[in-house]
């Protein structure tokens, strides 16, 4: 159990691995880095926004 329970982590371990770089390839660092969850909202105008 203990030599399966080490092998599924060196697995897991491999496959993160290899997601990273295959992600680092495909996309560039600013893409990555940015957000595209829009604009903050300010308090006051969400506040009556929710309300009408």
């Amino acid at each position: 159990m203990n030599i399966c329970a080490w092998s599924a982590a060196a697995a897991l371990a491999l496959w993160m691995l290899w997601d990273m770089l295959r992600t680092n390839r495909s996309y560039s660092e600013e893409y990555l880095t940015s957000s595209a969850e829009g604009e903050i909202i300010d308090a006051e105008l969400g506040e009556t926004t929710a309300r009408s």
